[in-house]
């Protein structure tokens, strides 16, 4: 299970990842003798072949691991696909934790009232690519009728995404 300080270390790692992806812009003005005028634009990014050469030497070896959890729920008289069903919710919810860890999330929030009663809705949503993702671990809880799975990535396939951003 990961810990709260080694979640504090990956998002500030993914945070200076993500916030050293700027790019510098120059734009310079052309006059023509006519009067005219052309705009350049170029871009650097300030993010270089050598910082993801020494990111990906210092996590070759590292990865997330998240953990989901999903009940077992008597919707078919197969107990093997109530198993399967809850299994899938149970890698559903790690794979969500985990985007969480990566990715941004949006959230959009309403209240309505109608005579003086409220009413919410919270939506989020997260769009983020996983790759490599692998169960270490799963198992099912009997008496508590709980599937339990545990999940991994290398944080390699981060550096793989942002070469892939970056045109690398």
């Amino acid at each position: 299970e990961t810990s709260p300080k080694s979640l504090i270390f990956v998002i500030f790692d993914i945070f200076v990842l993500i916030s050293s992806c700027g790019t510098q812009k120059s734009v310079s003005t052309t006059y023509n003798n006519d009067g005219s005028s052309a705009k350049t634009i170029s871009s650097k990014n300030l993010f270089g072949q050598k910082d993801i050469m020494r990111l990906k030497e210092e996590w070759e070896f590292e990865t997330l691991t998240e953990t989901g959890e999903a009940p077992f729920l008597s919707k078919y008289k197969d107990e093997n696909r109530n198993k399967l069903l809850a299994r899938k919710g149970a890698i559903l919810e790690a794979q969500r934790k985990l985007a969480e860890k990566v990715g941004t999330i949006r959230l959009n929030a309403t209240t309505t009232m109608v005579d003086f009663s409220t009413s919410d809705l919270v939506q989020s949503r997260i769009n983020v690519y996983l790759k490599d993702v692998t169960v270490i671990s799963e198992e099912f809880d009997k008496e508590n009728k709980l599937f339990k799975v545990t999940i991994s990535m290398p944080k390699l396939k981060l550096v793989n995404v942002l070469e892939e951003y970056l045109g690398n």
